[in-house]
């Protein structure tokens, strides 16, 4: 299979020859690192050539690209590169309507306690973020993505940010809208709908319902403060769980705590990676690829 049919393949249930995995990127240090372990020359910078290598010695078959804020007419051209040079499945990163909002605050808190004590200037701060974001995505659609992560860090480790109640009546309807407009702009330019995942770190077992309610393909990060055992339980074995895979494993864990994961997450649609989907410089190459080349030469239960 390619990676393109594998990632589809897997998020709708079907038979896969092996397990895919996936993350957002690979920092610079750990690419060099790893091309040092191989015959590949590392050549300064790195270029598209040496770090689609090293995604290939880590048998990566998902990415996630940002749109470039510094080219407004043009925002995916690495991913449309990536596109037509690469067989990798390509995710397009937008940001969710908390997120999106709460990045134009430069106090977190202040946002936080306006969405309680200003929920009118929340709800027009969230209307011009999710048009953004839909305008992102149509350019991301068009540029070739394979799918769409809608990026909305809702969650810290103990919980929502906000309760539940708010987020069901400022934001989750603005998620949902945007959602379906992905939706219908994917079956217009692409001729079919788009896998369509979630991303939030933290503890958001509050909203599992909300997200299976939605019909999200997916869901992203899955830090282990979760029971991810629980998680499954609660979204069903269709909704495709990525990531899970704490980068302090790699070297405190290895490989049990992949057999550790597949057992929680599995049976069930699933991409193995990272849950923090960025695999920084300062992480044992030795220990990285020992534990993606053992994933690789899993077959998919």
């Amino acid at each position: 299979m390619t990676k393109i049919e594998r990632v589809l393949a897997m998020i709708d249930g079907e038979a896969v020859d092996k397990l895919p995995k996936g993350e957002f990127f690979v920092e610079d240090g750990l690419v060099a690192k790893l091309l040092q372990q191989s015959s590949f020359p590392s050549p300064p910078p790195l270029d598209l050539e040496a770090r689609m290598k090293a995604y290939e010695l880590l048998g990566l078959d998902a990415l996630v690209f940002m749109a470039d804020s510094q080219k407004p007419d043009k925002p995916w051209v690495k991913l449309q590169q990536w596109q037509e040079e690469s067989d990798f499945f390509l995710f397009a990163l937008l940001d969710g309507p908390f997120q999106g909002v709460g990045h134009g605050y430069a106090d977190f808190t202040a946002f936080l306690m306006d969405t309680v004590r200003d929920q009118e200037k929340i709800a027009e701060l969230v209307k011009e973020s999710m048009q953004k974001s839909l305008e992102l995505g149509r350019k991301a659609i068009a540029s070739g993505a394979h799918g769409i992560l809608i990026a909305d860090d809702i969650a810290y480790n103990r919980g929502l940010y906000i309760s539940p109640r708010i987020m069901r009546e400022i934001f989750f309807p603005y998620l949902k809208e945007l959602l379906q407009s992905l939706r219908r702009t994917s079956r217009e330019l692409a001729g079919r709908e788009l896998p369509i995942f979630f991303h939030s770190d933290g503890d958001i077992r509050l909203i599992l319902q909300d997200l299976k309610e939605m019909s999200f393909k997916g869901i992203h990060s899955l830090e282990s403060v979760m029971d991810l055992a629980e998680v499954r339980e609660a979204v069903g074995r269709d909704m495709c769980l990525m990531g899970g895979y704490g980068l302090d494993w790699f070297e405190a864990g290895g490989v049990p705590k992949v057999d550790e994961l597949l057992r929680m997450v599995l049976p069930g649609s699933y991409i193995f990676g990272s849950s923090a989907g960025i695999l920084d410089e300062n992480l044992s190459p030795g220990a990285v690829l020992e534990v993606y080349r053992y994933v690789d030469g899993l077959k998919c239960i």
